[in-house]
């Protein structure tokens, strides 16, 4: 089996929310997040909103995502964040840069994200001050992170989970990784458990861990997240 990394185009929807979908409904502490964590109710609003996505924020957002080769399916994606200067210079990263819609496309593309967002909120999410209590910590250690920048971020990875442990996820984080090393920058990524010896696996240091208890909530163990950065290759020790 072969796998290899496409750009993302918004026909990729329906292929892409059942991949970091499926993969985010293997994760309790989000599953809790949910009123009625539905997949195919979840799986199905996902694939009306990343089309509007996916196009917004062009100049910044960066996608790839990891297909099998023999059967086309999506089986890996990736969302990075370019820094401002490498934003501006408009010629980096085209080929993960998702192409212009149309104007039609673009209003088609809005029309279905308002209709499966409340006010740009996910539906059937919960409200309240849990997700607050939970969100406000690591909100705090990014923006202390975020001081040392510039980075490119990796903001979203995920894998399909009938395809863990096949090294989609390095092939993902390995084409930021030659962005960041050819234009001399760090790389800022936050990470769940499940997801952390990828990082380390791949020259990114341990720089904070946030865990937040949230019994009072109702949680039944604690969050945890990880914050790493890489340096690039140039600026690291031989």
């Amino acid at each position: 089996m072969s796998f290899a990394i496409q750009p993302c185009s918004p026909a990729d929807a329906p292929g892409l929310a059942a991949t970091m979908m499926g993969a985010r409904l293997t994760d309790p502490h989000w599953v809790f997040l949910w009123k009625d964590p539905c997949p195919q109710d979840i799986i199905a609003r996902a694939s009306e909103r990343l089309p509007w996505n996916l196009i917004s924020g062009r100049d910044t957002k960066r996608h790839q995502k990891v297909i099998n080769v023999e059967t086309g399916k999506v089986v890996g994606y990736a969302r990075w964040s370019l820094p401002p200067d490498l934003a501006k210079a408009g010629n980096v990263w085209l080929e993960a840069q998702v192409a212009e819609p149309s104007r039609v496309d673009l209003e088609i593309y809005e029309k279905n994200f308002k209709a499966n967002t409340d006010n740009g909120r996910l539906i059937g999410l919960k409200t309240g001050a849990m997700i607050g209590f939970r969100s406000a910590p690591l909100e705090a250690a990014d923006a202390r992170i975020m001081r040392d920048g510039p980075f490119l971020m990796m903001d979203y990875l995920t894998t399909d989970p009938a395809f863990w442990r096949r090294g989609i996820a390095s092939m993902l984080v390995q084409s930021g990784l030659k962005v960041a090393d050819r234009y001399g920058i760090k790389t800022y990524a936050m990470s769940e458990p499940a997801g952390l010896k990828v990082y380390l696996n791949h020259g990114f240091k341990l720089v904070e861990t946030v865990s937040t208890d949230y019994s009072k909530y109702g949680g039944t163990e604690p969050l945890v997240e990880y914050f790493l950065v890489r340096e690039p290759v140039s600026l690291q020790p031989r």
